[in-house]
C-alpha cells in the first residue's frame, strides 16, 4: 500500500465478541472516520476467490457448519488463518479504492497481526482486542447466528463446545501473535471495558490526550 494511504489507516482486530464493531462505530461517529467492516466484504471476496490462488477462502463455498465444527482445533486454526491470509490482499485493494479525505478505521476478526505489521506506518495505528473466556461465553450465547449455525450439525451439543473451543484458540493465537510483534493488545473482561476502551483506544490512536480532543 502507498505510504500516504497507509498513514490514514487505523486497524482494530481481535477475537469474536470483544466489542470491535461497537468500538469502531463509536470512534468513527465521534472523530469522523470512514469504517471498513471486514465482515461486510467477505461475500464479495469469496466470489472473487478461486481454488488455485485462494484454496482456504474458496473452501467456504464447499463446506457446511457441520464440516467446520467437526474439524480439530488445529485444523480449524490452520484453515481460518490461511483464509484470512488469502483474503488480506483483497482487503488492501478495497482500501486503496476508498477516498483519502478522512482517516479509515479497518475492523474485523480477519486482521491477523502478522499481516498488519508490515502495513502500519505508525505502530500506534493498530490495536487488537481479545475477549476473556467468561465475557466471550456470555456474549456468544446471546448471538442468534450461533444457534442457526449449530442447527446444521449432527451433534449440536458437541458442535457448540467445538465452536467455543475454536474461538478460544483463535483468541489465544491473536494474543500471542500480537505480543510476538510488539503490537498493542487489550483483553476485554467486562461490559465496562467496552466503554473504557473507546477512550483508551482513542488515546492510543492519538485522537485525544488526557485533557480531551487534540
Amino acid at each position: 500500500m502507498k505510504k500516504n494511504k497507509a498513514s490514514l489507516i487505523y486497524w482494530l482486530g481481535g477475537s469474536t465478541c470483544a466489542g470491535k464493531t461497537t468500538i469502531s462505530n463509536a470512534i468513527s461517529a465521534k472523530y469522523g472516520f470512514t469504517v471498513y467492516h471486514c465482515d461486510d466484504y467477505l461475500g464479495k471476496h469469496i466470489e472473487k476467490s478461486n481454488e488455485q490462488e485462494h484454496p482456504n477462502l474458496n473452501k467456504i463455498t464447499e463446506v457446511s457448519w457441520n464440516d467446520i465444527l467437526n474439524m480439530s482445533v488445529e485444523e480449524y486454526l490452520n484453515w481460518i488463518t490461511g483464509l484470512f491470509s488469502e483474503e488480506f490482499g483483497m482487503i488492501l485493494e478495497d482500501l486503496e479504492q476508498l477516498p483519502d479525505d478522512k482517516p479509515i478505521l479497518v475492523e474485523g476478526i480477519n486482521l491477523l497481526p502478522k499481516l498488519i505489521k508490515d502495513e502500519v506506518v505508525n505502530i500506534d495505528h493498530a490495536v487488537w482486542l481479545v475477549a476473556e473466556d467468561a465475557f466471550y461465553k456470555k456474549h456468544q450465547m446471546e448471538r442468534k447466528e450461533l444457534f442457526e449455525r449449530i442447527k446444521e450439525c449432527s451433534n449440536q451439543e458437541q458442535a457448540l463446545q467445538n465452536y467455543m473451543n475454536d474461538d478460544f484458540a483463535f483468541g489465544k493465537y491473536i494474543l500471542n501473535d500480537a505480543e510476538k510483534f510488539d503490537l498493542k493488545v487489550i483483553e476485554i473482561v467486562n461490559e465496562s471495558d467496552i466503554k473504557k476502551n473507546i477512550e483508551l483506544i482513542s488515546r492510543y490512536f492519538k485522537l485525544v490526550n488526557k485533557t480531551g480532543l487534540l
